[in-house]
């Protein structure tokens, strides 16, 4: 558990470096996917969303590399090439781990509930123990999805953080799944906090930030004048992005430091002295202190 305490000191120093590029590949990402949304008639759009958070998430730990001694620079096309292809690898699996969780609430529900496991086993039912089901059916599901999707993450984080790393100019390039599910533990917990964290900061944030500033466009648009919007409401924008940032850079410095310790180079270790040159310095100082002796 020492990464999870170790991580949120890191967090701090990577959440102040990671604003400006948040911003700005927010931005680029959102040209680009309009772009591509025309010439690919909204097909694009089922993998952009994937792809840009994979690619932020990237580059969010090779900052925490960084922090940690990794100064390689960014090769930008590798980088790109990792989030295409770990965007894909989520957009699937995510879905699978859905139609999963939408498996497991039915049929648990059905049990719960005491009706025949089919697909017409409601059909004739009484209208309370559709209600119910309805009810118990959404809870089930929300909860499988949510465990499913932190474990998803989980141990897919080490591989995560070694496709970053193998996107520093120069270092070589593991395989996709190196690393898969080491420090499950922490990381599991880093995640499942962070999770049921973020989606309330994202409520706030859609709704004290994006929402202000997408009407602040219409608005300059149709009437050429900016809404009033009070202090209150601003500095809760503000708030709100900045948890869901550092929440972000929470789970990236965790997925650097669990990659490090994988790899054994959680710290560096000083190199050991051979025993040529400990007595080639025990000689020099011998010769010394003759020399001062007369």
């Amino acid at each position: 558990m020492t990464i999870i305490l170790k991580s949120i000191p890191l967090s701090f120093t990577v959440f102040v470096r990671m604003i400006f590029p948040v911003i700005l590949i927010s931005v680029a990402s959102m040209v680009v996917s309009v772009i591509l949304n025309i010439v690919t008639l909204g097909l694009a759009g089922y993998i952009s969303g994937p792809v840009t958070a994979v690619f932020i998430s990237l580059f969010g730990i090779r900052v925490a590399l960084a922090i940690k001694g990794d100064l390689r620079r960014t090769d930008l096309t590798t980088l790109a090439l990792n989030s295409l292809l770990y965007g894909v690898f989520f957009m699937v699996a995510l879905g699978g781990l859905a139609v999963f969780a939408n498996i497991v609430a039915v049929l648990s529900s059905l049990w719960t509930l005491g009706e025949p496991v089919s697909l017409t086993a409601l059909r004739d039912a009484a209208e309370p123990i559709k209600i119910s089901f309805a009810f118990l059916a959404m809870g089930v599901k929300v909860v499988v999805a949510y465990i499913l999707l932190a474990v998803a993450y989980a141990v897919m984080a080490v591989p995560m953080a070694s496709a970053a790393r193998g996107s520093g100019q120069g270092a070589p390039s593991k395989g996709f799944f190196n690393g898969f599910g080491r420090s499950f533990i922490p990381l599991f917990c880093v995640f499942f906090v962070s999770i049921f964290l973020q989606f309330f900061f994202d409520v706030f944030t859609s709704l004290f930030a994006i929402f202000p500033l997408i009407l602040s466009v219409v608005s300059l648009v149709l009437t050429q004048s900016l809404p009033s919007f009070d202090l209150d409401t601003i500095l809760k924008g503000i708030a709100s992005g900045a948890a869901l940032l550092w929440l972000n850079s929470w789970i990236w410095s965790v997925a650097a430091l669990a990659l490090l310790k994988f790899d054994g180079n959680e710290t560096p270790r000083a190199p050991a002295s051979s025993p040529e040159t400990e007595t080639a310095t025990d000689i020099r100082g011998l010769r010394k202190s003759r020399e001062r002796s007369f």
